[in-house]
């Protein structure tokens, strides 16, 4: 059994020495996976309670969740956040108007009165984790759900309240209990998240500093972008999470990260801590087809052409730009990466590498004595042929009909129908204001792009979809159908809704093109979908928690869960990569290269003018290296994925060198098996975001706050 598991080992780490690197690890069970000695073993020069602890100072409470999806770190006593420009994008662009765009043109404040509310912007701090497997186990079986429903919030979410009333923690404001499964759903582990909701921004690059390049570079190494943005935290007087009030007060915090001025050499260790989101690494072979061809590869397909289409509308129209520069980013980000996972699952044999793994499991399983790991292979394999065209078509209508903006619920029609034959004033009333509110949604979409989109979408669904099925657009004239919905529908404005509440008409509503639009697709997709993707996944859930725990134990517990958005740390160090043959990369940037891949005749690739005056000049400081040039960008080979947005990049000391940004396209597949060779974690140099902060953009307060070490 050793030779097996010393073989696989060896098989998906590539060296020995690179085996300590893999891995997002859930610092509470590190003892026990063996990870505390493989951590000194690589360099780390804090003690191993220093990085997590529920009782002492340690890294845990520097690092937290930023908005919805992300990370960012306190790097002051008085609250201030660093992060990422990608992550904090969303919320600066509904801030921005062509008046005050603080999108593309950035912002600097020059004290914390200028420091900027963020409206829905909130951070979240982990307080505590506990195992409460038993807790989950027992009340699945008292309560006799199936293992998938026992894995869902709508079950574990409740339980984590009860968990939390019994606590200490229980009067704790703005406390959000959080149970999320591991191992396949085989452990659980329960998170005390404590949210603060009055965050300010302090400091955006403007755009073509911070996205230079943009979607054209995303993923792609040599990196020269400053993706960092600087934010605030603001509790009431007590130090408690409030929401925004002129009040409030910088959030104190007692421990936080020290920045290093002196830079990394190649080889140096690095960590990263932070939320990565999600990676299926104990997939079967035929798991990893599934999630590229039926999901990866129809939404690739059908993202890549509204892309173009937006790109170019966005290339001539500055108006437009802004407008869609939120939707582009985050398609752009989705499109890359699925693509590139599919090339980078070819590139690498991963289906090889996983038929190996098999091969392996299968000789454990038979001399394991349990007969549930001997044909769980099997059993994978003939669930993944039954619905691999089910799931396939569910990603393409996805993303193809279902990407229409304008919409309107079929219910909120139904209520009102219903209300119109009750004669009930009261309801109709509700019933109107419930339109009223859809109707105030559709104002927000640009009628005319949605509708060049879905124009353009229809015909990918007509293509390439693979059980045949026909939905209310595959007609020769689906254009007819369309100009029906966006030039008919009583929701295509508010004149055209309130005309229509005026004088009702149960007939008018019920042939409304809109309504009849999604009726037709919420029928479809319930008819053909619903059913069948409920009982793969209920399936899925059940096979793949046997396949997990068999892996586990095949491995002796020594590799790390996957990513779940939870708390986890990397560690690595800093290197550069050979992509292909006769290409290697070094593993850094310097300003120079900005103006290498600088092109007027690109808005992705011009450069900033007051940037140029400093590159010109060579004005950088104490920031700029011993050759007297500004550090841009370095690599490191962390393991991380999406979620690690924003995330701190430490020293062995936990001092503050980089904040993390971007993965490589050559790895895109780390997320369904780590690769050492080819897998880098893209950073932006601390000393450029100093630079940017302090001789850039003028904000010279904030270095009063910093812990920075020369």
């Amino acid at each position: 059994m050793k030779k097996i598991i010393f073989a696989l080992l060896s098989l998906f780490a590539g060296t020995t020495t690179a085996v300590a690197d893999e891995g997002m690890w859930l610092l509470k069970i590190m003892e026990r996976q063996q990870l505390d000695k493989k951590l000194k073993k690589s360099g780390l020069k804090l003690k191993t309670s220093q990085l997590y602890s529920e009782t002492a100072p340690s890294l845990r409470e520097c690092v937290g969740i930023f908005g919805n999806g992300c990370t960012g770190e306190i790097i002051s006593p008085d609250g201030l956040v660093l992060t990422n420009n990608h992550c904090g994008f969303s919320y600066v662009h509904a801030m921005s108007t062509m008046d005050h765009n603080y999108l593309q043109d950035g912002y600097f404040a020059k004290s914390r009165a200028e420091e900027l509310s963020v409206p829905d912007l909130d951070f979240t701090f982990v307080l505590r984790v506990v195992d409460v497997t038993a807790d989950v186990n027992a009340a699945a079986a008292e309560k006799k759900v199936d293992v998938y429903t026992a894995q869902s919030q709508s079950f574990l979410q409740p339980l984590a309240k009860e968990l939390l009333a019994k606590s200490d923690l229980k009067d704790k404001k703005n406390l959000k209990p959080r149970i999320v499964p591991y191992f396949g759903g085989n452990e659980f582990y329960m998170f005390y998240e404590q949210v603060f909701t009055d965050v300010r921004l302090v400091v955006n690059p403007p755009q073509n500093i911070a996205q230079f390049g943009f979607n054209q570079d995303n993923w792609l190494w040599p990196r020269h972008n400053a993706d960092f943005a600087v934010f605030r935290v603001y509790a009431d007087a007590n130090g408690e999470p409030a929401d925004y009030a002129a009040t409030n007060v910088p959030l104190k915090c007692k421990k936080y990260l020290p920045i290093s001025l002196k830079g990394v050499e190649e080889g140096d260790y690095t960590m990263i801590m932070g939320f990565p989101g999600r990676t299926s690494r104990y997939l079967t072979a035929s798991e990893v087809a599934l999630r590229t061809q039926s999901q990866n590869f129809p939404i690739n397909l059908a993202g890549e052409a509204q892309l173009n289409f937006m790109k170019a509308l966005m290339d001539r129209d500055s108006v437009a730009n802004l407008k869609f520069a939120d939707d582009y980013m985050s398609l752009g980000n989705v499109v890359k990466n699925y693509g590139g996972m599919n090339e980078s699952v070819k590139k690498t044999g991963l289906m090889g590498i996983k038929a190996e793994e098999e091969k392996a499991f299968r000789a454990f399983a038979a001399k394991s004595g349990k007969q549930e790991y001997v044909n769980i292979i099997d059993r994978i394999d003939s669930l993944v042929a039954a619905v691999k065209d089910t799931l396939h078509d569910f990603y393409l209508v996805n993303y193809t009909l279902g990407a229409m903006r304008m919409n309107v619920p079929p219910k909120a029609v139904e209520n009102y129908l219903a209300a119109l034959e009750a004669d009930s004033a009261a309801g109709i009333e509700a019933a109107a204001e419930a339109l009223r509110n859809v109707q105030k949604m559709n104002a927000q979409v640009d009628l005319e792009f949605d509708r060049a989109t879905i124009e353009l979408l229809i015909p990918y669904w007509t293509k390439y979809n693979r059980l045949g099925l026909k939905t209310v657009v595959d007609t020769p004239d689906f254009k007819a159908v369309m100009e029906a919905v966006y030039a008919k529908s009583i929701f295509r404005s508010a004149d055209a809704l309130e005309a229509f509440l005026a004088a009702p008409s149960v007939e008018a509503l019920k042939n409304d093109p809109l309504y009849a639009y999604w009726k037709a697709y919420q029928t479809f997709t319930k008819q053909h979908f619903s059913k069948a993707l409920a009982n793969y996944n209920a399936k899925r859930a059940e096979l793949d928690k046997i396949y997990t725990r068999g892996l586990c134990e095949m491995y002796d517990w020594t590799k790390a869960p996957d990513a779940n958005f939870t708390l986890r740390m990397t560690y690595g160090k800093v290197g550069g990569y050979s992509p292909r043959d006769a290409v290697e990369y070094d593993w850094m940037t310097e300003l120079d290269g900005m103006l290498e891949k600088e092109n007027p005749k690109d808005p992705d690739y011009v450069m900033n003018e007051e940037l140029r005056k400093f590159y010109n000049n060579a004005d950088y400081g104490r920031y700029a290296l011993p050759n007297g040039k500004l550090p841009t960008c370095f690599l490191s080979n962390n393991d991380i994925t999406g979620g690690n947005s924003g995330s701190p990049v430490m020293n062995a000391r936990g001092e503050l060198i980089g904040v993390a940004f971007d993965g490589n396209i050559e790895s895109l597949s780390s997320d369904l098996r780590f690769n050492p060779a080819l897998q880098r974690c893209i950073n932006v140099d601390i000393r450029f975001v100093l630079f940017l902060i302090d001789r850039f953009g003028g904000s010279t307060y904030l270095l009063d706050e910093l812990d920075i070490r020369e």
